[in-house]
C-alpha cells in the first residue's frame, strides 16, 4: 500500500503537471505534435491524481498558479491564487480536460501516434488503482490509515440485504445495544473455535475463518480473530462502541480498507427464538437471539459485527460462500493458499509435513472444503438430511481445522462443522470417540510443549461432540481443497504493485477486438551467500521463509452474485513465472526441444477461479564460488474469463505482491513495441502435430515471419496465447525450411528464439528477455511455429508478433497443400522385400507403386517409419526416388541422402512430364524389417498400383 501524500509532494506534483503542459504546448506550436500528445496525456493523468489525492489542507491553493504559458493558441490559464478548496478543484478539472482536448485533436489528425505507454509503477498510478478499487457495489471503502476513529464521517446509509432465507425465518434488524441481554455479549469472554457457529446464512467458508482464528488465539496467544474490530481499549482488546457505530479493517482491493458499520443486527423473532431452545440455559433461552454468526448461545457480538461488514463488501447475507483462506485473508492479512489434494501434483508427504512443522510453531491456520455432490446446502440446517457425499460430509461446504497432530507414524486432523446443528454429527471417515480420546491421551507430551488441553474439559462432558478427527489419508480422500493462510512475518522483504489488465480494443485493420497483452514484470532477487534454515523450523518441512511467493489479487467491483450471473462466466487468472536462463543464452544450445525440457515447466501457472492466487518459487541452488547470486524472472500476470477468452471486454485492477527473505526489485517490463501483427489459428486434427520429438511436428501451425531490411536489427517479442488455460504451448522461431518455409525438423542451431519449456496456456518469447540467444534480430525471413507438447490436442489460440520494426506474417500451407493425396501403407520383410539401397542388386525388389501422369504436373511424397519390427527397435535410414519407366528406369527425383529422422525423407515438388513413373522406398540396409507410409501428394488426380 502507498504511504499517504504529502502537502510537499502534492506541490511537486502540481508543478511536474504544469510544466509537463507548457512543455506540450511548446511542442505542438513546434509541430512536433508525437512529444506534445505524450506531454499532453501525462499531464491531464497528473491532474487527474491531484484531483484524486486532493489534500485535506488545501483551503487557500496560492500553490496551484497559472501557466507561464498557453496551453493552445490564444488561451491561457487565470491564476488560482487566493482560490478556495472548491474553487481549486474547479480549476483542476479544467486543466484536466484542456490538456486532455489537445492530445485528443492531436490524436484525430495523426493517425500515426503510439498509445502513450502507462508507468504502473508510478506513484500517480499505483494511487489511481487503489482510489478506483474502493468502489465495490456502488459503495466505498476507503483505505485505513491507522486511526480506528478516522471514519468517522462514513456512516452506513443501508443494512445489508438479508437473505431469502433469513426472511421466512421472521429476520429482524434490531440495535444490539438496545437488545436486552443477560450476557456480556462475547466483549470480556474469549471464544475459542468451538464456540462460534454459523447459524443460517450460507457463509460457511466465512465462519471457518472467524473459528481457526479464534482457536490460533486460544493455542497461541494474540487477538487475530477480532483483530479487524475497532474500538479497542488501550490494551488493544475489542470493546462495546457507546454510539454504535464500528470500523472493520479488511483486507480487500490490495489494501486495508475501513468498513463502517453501525450495531443493527439481524435477530430471530423473540417467540421463535425461544421456542427454537437454542440458547444453553433456561435464562438465555428468554433473550433475543442473532440470526447470523455468533457465539453457540446465541449471544456474542463480535463475530456477527465482523461478519456483517464482510457480507457488507460481498453484496448481503445471501452470500453463497467462497475460499475460506480468502476470507481468512480478509480478516487478518495472512496469505492465502489454495492446494488442490485431487490435482495430479499434490504431495500427500511432503504437504503433511510442511503443514505440521507450520501449525506447532503457530505460522499456519488452516481450512479445507469439500467439493460438489448431489445438493449444495450451506447454510445450517437439519444436517442428517442434507449429507450429500458418502464419507457424511456435506458437499460444497467449508469446515475449520482446529488441530493438526502426530501420534507415533498415526496422523490426524481435527475438524470442526460451522453449522450450529452439526453438534454430534460424526461423518462416516471420523474415528471413534474412544480412538479419538486415546490419540489425544497419548499426545500429551505434545500439548503439555504448546501450553494447551488435549481435549475441552466441557467438550469431553458434553452429551454431543462439537468437533470431529479424521486421518490424514482420509482426509486427503475425501476432501477437495486444504486452504492454507500464512504468517506474513515469515518474510522480511515485500514489494507490491497495483495495476490493472486492460480491456480489449478493436484493430484499425479488422475492427475485431484485440486483447492487450498480458502485464509483465522483471523480478530480480539477490541470494546471499548461504541459503539457511527458515524460522518455521523442522528439517522435513518446507521452508517458507526461504522461498519466493507472489500473491495475486483480483479487485472486485461486483460482488453480487445476480449481477454476475447476467454479466457472464467465470473470470481465472493466473501468474506465470519465468526463471531466465543465462547459461542458456551463453552456450546457445536448443535445450528447449530436448525430450525433458520439454515435459515440464519450472514454473507451471495454474488459472483459479477465485480473486486470489498464490505462487511459491523455490531459489535455484548457490553457487558456492560466488559470495552473491542474482537470479531473474519474468512474471506474466494473466487473466480470463470464459465469455470471451482471448479479448476481456473491461478493464480490471489486480494488486500483485512479492515476499521474501532476499533482497528483490521488481520493474515493469514493456510489452508494447511499435508495430503488431496478430494471427487467430487453430490446431485440428491435421494442424495438431505435437513437440520437436515427434513425428508429427512438422504438421503444426507454421508462418512466415518477414523483417524487413533496414539499419540496425530488430527487437521483437512473440505472444502464443491458447484459449483452453489448461493446454500446455510453445512457441519457436526458427530458419526457415527448404522451399516453403516449413520446417519439417529441428536441429542444434535452426532455433532463433524460444519460450522454452511448454507452459500452460501461454507461451512467450523476445530478443530482450535473458536468457535469449540474440539479444536483437537481424533482417531476414524466418519460420515461427505453434505447438502444443502431444499430438491431437485440439484448440484456437491468437499469436501476437511485436516488433520495433514493421513485419509480415503469414501462414505457411501444409505439405502438399492444394494437391490430390493418397496414403500408401506398405512394410519392408526380411526375405521378401528388404532389400537395401541401389547398392544392392535387388534394389527395385524394395515397396514400389506405379502411376502415370497424363499431362505435367508436380509430385510431393514423404515417407515415415511407424513402427521397427527389428530386433535392435532402431529406426532405420530410409530414402524415396522416383524413376521415369522409360525403358531404362531413370531417376528423375529423389528424397536425398538416406536419413534417420522422425519426419522421414520427401521428394520435394517434382514437375513430372507426361508419362509412366515408379515410386521406390528403401532402406539403406538390407534385411530390415520396419512398417512405414508414404504420403504421395499429386497437381492431378491419378491411380496408383503397387509393384
Amino acid at each position: 500500500m502507498s504511504a499517504p501524500i504529502t502537502r510537499a509532494e502534492w506541490d511537486a506534483k502540481l508543478k511536474h503537471a504544469q510544466d509537463q503542459a507548457q512543455r506540450a504546448t511548446k511542442a505542438e506550436l513546434a509541430r512536433n505534435y508525437s512529444e506534445a500528445f505524450e506531454l499532453y496525456v501525462r499531464a491531464g493523468q497528473l491532474f487527474v491524481w491531484l484531483l484524486g489525492n486532493f489534500p485535506a489542507t488545501a483551503s487557500n491553493d496560492a500553490s496551484v498558479v497559472a501557466f507561464a504559458e498557453p496551453v493552445a493558441a490564444g488561451s491561457s490559464f487565470d491564476g488560482l491564487s487566493g482560490a478556495n478548496a472548491a474553487q481549486s478543484r474547479e480549476r483542476l478539472k479544467q486543466m484536466a480536460t484542456k490538456v486532455m482536448a489537445r492530445a485528443e485533436k492531436i490524436k484525430a489528425i495523426r493517425k500515426d501516434l503510439r498509445p502513450v505507454d502507462r508507468d504502473a509503477l508510478s506513484q500517480e498510478e499505483q494511487s489511481t488503482i487503489l482510489v478506483s478499487s474502493s468502489l465495490i457495489n456502488g459503495l466505498r471503502y476507503p483505505i485505513w490509515n491507522g486511526s480506528s476513529t478516522q471514519a468517522s464521517k462514513h456512516t452506513q446509509d443501508a443494512q445489508p440485504q438479508l437473505s431469502p432465507v433469513q426472511l421466512r425465518k421472521g429476520a429482524l434488524y434490531k440495535r444490539a445495544s438496545e437488545v436486552a441481554q443477560a450476557q456480556d455479549q462475547g466483549w470480556t469472554s474469549k471464544l475459542k473455535g468451538s464456540d462460534i457457529v454459523q447459524d443460517i446464512v450460507t457463509d460457511c467458508s466465512f465462519v471457518a475463518a472467524l473459528e481457526v482464528a479464534a482457536e490460533h488465539d486460544r493455542l497461541f496467544g494474540g487477538q487475530l480473530a477480532t483483530s479487524a474490530l475497532y474500538p479497542k481499549d488501550a490494551s488493544g482488546r475489542i470493546q462495546p462502541s457507546p454510539s454504535g457505530q464500528y470500523y472493520v479493517k479488511l483486507h480487500i482491493n490490495g489494501a486495508p480498507r475501513t468498513v463502517s458499520i453501525d450495531d443493527h443486527l439481524p435477530y430471530y423473532p423473540l417467540a421463535a427464538s425461544t421456542a427454537d431452545g437454542a440458547a444453553s440455559n433456561s435464562s438465555a433461552g428468554q433473550n433475543h437471539r442473532l440470526m447470523c454468526a455468533t457465539s453457540r448461545d446465541g449471544q456474542a457480538l463480535w463475530p456477527a459485527l465482523l461478519e456483517k461488514a464482510y457480507l457488507q463488501i460481498m453484496g448481503g447475507y445471501d452470500f453463497a460462500g467462497s475460499n475460506s483462506s480468502i476470507d481468512l485473508y480478509a480478516l487478518t492479512g495472512w496469505l492465502p493458499e489454495h492446494i488442490f489434494l485431487r490435482h495430479a501434483g499434490f504431495q500427500r508427504e511432503k504437504t503433511w509435513h510442511r503443514l505440521l512443522a507450520a501449525w506447532r510453531a503457530g505460522k499456519c491456520m488452516a481450512t479445507a472444503g469439500t467439493g460438489k455432490g448431489r445438493g449444495t446446502a450451506q447454510s445450517d440446517q437439519d444436517v442428517a438430511a442434507t449429507i450429500t457425499l458418502e464419507s457424511g460430509l456435506i458437499s460444497s461446504h467449508n469446515y475449520a481445522i482446529l488441530d493438526v497432530l502426530a501420534c507415533g507414524s498415526r496422523r490426524f486432523v481435527k475438524l470442526m462443522n460451522p453449522w450450529r446443528t452439526a453438534a454430534g454429527i460424526r461423518p462416516a471417515i471420523a474415528i471413534s470417540a474412544e480412538e479419538e480420546h486415546r490419540v489425544y491421551g497419548s499426545n500429551e507430551s505434545l500439548d503439555d510443549k504448546l501450553g494447551r488441553i488435549t481435549i475441552e474439559a466441557n467438550e469431553q462432558e458434553a452429551a454431543v461432540p462439537l468437533t470431529f478427527t479424521v486421518t490424514w489419508d482420509d482426509f486427503c480422500s475425501h476432501f477437495d481443497s486444504l486452504f492454507l493462510n500464512w504468517d506474513p512475518s515469515l518474510f522480511e522483504n515485500n514489494v507490491t504493485v497495483h495495476s490493472s489488465w486492460r480491456a480489449s480494443s478493436a484493430t484499425q485493420s479488422s475492427g475485431l477486438p484485440s486483447r492487450h497483452p498480458d502485464p509483465h514484470f522483471r523480478l530480480a532477487v539477490t541470494l546471499p551467500s548461504s541459503i539457511q534454515g527458515g524460522k518455521i523450523g523442522g528439517p522435513t518441512a518446507a521452508d517458507a521463509s526461504a522461498e519466493i511467493w507472489l500473491l495475486l489479487a483480483r479487485h472486485i467491483t461486483n460482488t453480487r452474485s445476480t449481477l454476475n450471473e447476467a454479466v457472464g462466466a467465470a473470470e481465472y487468472i493466473a501468474l506465470h513465472a519465468f526463471e531466465d536462463d543465462h547459461q542458456a543464452s551463453e552456450s546457445g544450445k536448443l535445450a528447449s526441444t530436448s525430450a525433458p525440457a520439454l515435459y515440464k515447466a519450472k514454473h507451471k501457472g495454474a488459472y483459479v477461479d477465485g480473486t486470489h492466487c498464490l505462487v511459491r518459487l523455490k531459489p535455484p541452488e548457490h553457487d558456492d564460488k560466488q559470495k552473491h547470486q542474482h537470479r531473474s524472472f519474468t512474471i506474466v500476470v494473466s487473466r480470463r474469463s470464459e465469455s470471451n477468452a482471448l479479448a476481456p471486454a473491461q478493464d480490471v485492477n489486480y494488486t500483485l505482491s512479492v515476499f521474501s527473505r532476499y533482497r528483490m526489485e521488481l520493474s515493469e517490463l514493456q510489452t508494447r513495441l511499435p508495430y503488431c501483427e496478430t494471427v487467430n489459428g487453430a490446431w485440428t486434427a491435421r494442424t495438431a502435430g505435437g513437440n520437436a520429438t515427434l513425428s508429427s511436428f512438422m504438421s503444426n501451425p507454421q508462418y512466415t515471419l518477414v523483417v524487413p531490411a533496414g539499419a540496425g536489427e530488430v527487437q521483437l517479442q512473440v505472444m502464443l496465447e491458447c484459449a483452453d488455460r489448461k493446454m500446455p504451448v510453445q512457441v519457436l522461431l526458427a530458419y526457415p525450411g527448404a522451399g516453403t518455409g516449413r520446417v519439417t525438423h529441428l536441429t542444434e542451431g535452426d532455433v532463433v528464439l524460444s519460450s522454452g519449456m511448454y507452459h500452460h496456456g501461454l507461451a512467450l518469447c523476445s530478443t530482450s528477455r535473458p536468457g535469449a540467444v540474440g539479444a536483437q534480430l537481424r533482417p531476414g525471413t524466418y519460420t515461427l511455429i505453434a505447438s502444443t507438447f502431444e499430438a491431437g490436442m485440439h484448440g484456437d489460440f491468437t499469436l501476437r508478433v511485436e516488433a520495433t520494426r514493421p513485419v509480415t506474417l503469414k501462414p505457411i500451407p501444409q505439405e502438399g497443400a492444394g494437391m490430390f493425396h493418397r496414403r500408401l501403407v506398405s512394410s519392408w520383410k526380411r526375405g521378401v522385400n528388404a532389400c537395401g539401397s541401389p547398392a544392392n542388386k535387388a534394389y527395385l525388389s524394395n515397396p514400389g507403386w506405379r502411376f502415370s501422369l497424363e499431362r505435367t504436373g508436380g509430385v510431393v511424397a514423404r515417407i515415415k517409419v511407424e513402427t521397427v519390427r527389428s530386433s535392435d527397435g532402431v529406426r532405420p535410414y530410409v530414402n524415396l526416388a522416383l524413376f521415369a519407366e522409360d525403358g531404362a528406369l531413370s531417376e528423375v527425383a529423389s528424397s536425398g541422402s538416406y536419413t534417420d529422422l522422425t519426419c522421414g525423407a520427401a521428394v520435394e515438388r517434382a514437375k513430372l512430364r507426361p508419362g509412366t513413373y515408379r515410386l521406390v522406398a528403401s532402406t539403406y540396409q538390407p534385411e530390415v524389417e520396419a512398417e512405414f507410409a508414404v504420403e504421395l501428394y499429386t497437381t492431378a488426380k491419378v491411380d496408383v498400383v503397387a509393384v
